[in-house]
């Protein structure tokens, strides 16, 4: 019998090819495995670019929203109003039109209200549930509104949040006011030291939220939301109304 066909070298070749393979496979895996690995991380940074950018993108926006109604709430104050505050006195100087004298002064309180809501006087130094009361204000004659501020901790928010939570209650404000067909509303605040939660809902006509495609109110309040990083979400029936829901933890 030649050595090579002994059982025993069989078996030792056997071994050696099957570790071999063994060998191989681990290898193989090992290399797979980094392949995945450094993919995942490549995929991972992109995301991470992406979200970034997006982020940037956003800040960016939203800032730029903010200046230019600065911007024009400064060009209401400073030249219409101021005009029509000089017309308004030449024509109570004259005492010539009283109805003229009446429709400037009306004028001259919805300019000035239109510049108080593109831009909060005083912003610094209001706290938050007193800037929404002063934004409910010039709508109770348009609707039954119903508020409850429970304040549990009174909460330093920068002017930003402030800035941006009163964006939310405008643009809430409007949405019932143009699609509700609303008679009455509620706005309910709760504050603590750990998180502010905001409820705000219609007796109005509602709608199928899944059906509903997004106009640009909502997507604006979205933005908001996720410039602040809170939380939003919607609930309506047709018939029964609309409750908007925000949380933003401290």
């Amino acid at each position: 019998m030649e050595t090579w066909q002994k059982p025993e070298t069989i078996i030792f070749w056997i071994t050696i090819v099957a570790l071999f393979v063994i060998v191989l496979l681990t290898v193989i895996i090992f290399l797979i495995r980094a392949i995945f690995k450094k993919i995942i991380k490549a995929r991972e940074k992109e995301a991470a670019i992406q979200l970034n950018n997006q982020k940037s993108l956003l800040e960016t926006t939203i800032k730029t929203q903010e200046l230019e109604r600065h911007r024009i709430a400064a060009d209401i104050h400073d030249e219409l109003i101021g005009k029509l505050t000089a017309l308004k006195m030449e024509q109570e100087i004259t005492q010539k039109d009283p109805k003229t004298i009446e429709a400037l002064h009306q004028s001259i309180n919805i300019a000035r209200r239109i510049s108080h809501d593109l831009s909060p006087p005083l912003i610094e130094f209001t706290l938050l549930p007193d800037l929404i009361k002063e934004l409910l204000d010039p709508w109770e004659q348009h609707l039954l509104i119903d508020t409850k501020y429970d304040i549990r901790s009174e909460i330093n928010d920068t002017d930003e949040f402030k800035v941006q939570i009163t964006r939310l209650v405008q643009e809430i404000i409007t949405n019932i006011i143009k699609h509700a067909n609303a008679t009455r509303m509620y706005l309910h605040l709760k504050q603590t030291k750990n998180y502010m939660a905001l409820r705000i809902g219609d007796n109005g006509k509602g709608y199928d939220v899944a059906k509903q495609s997004k106009g640009l109110g909502t997507k604006n309040i979205e933005t908001r939301v996720q410039y602040l990083k809170g939380q939003y979400k919607v609930k309506s029936q047709i018939g029964k109304g609309t409750t908007s829901l925000f949380l933003f933890k401290n």
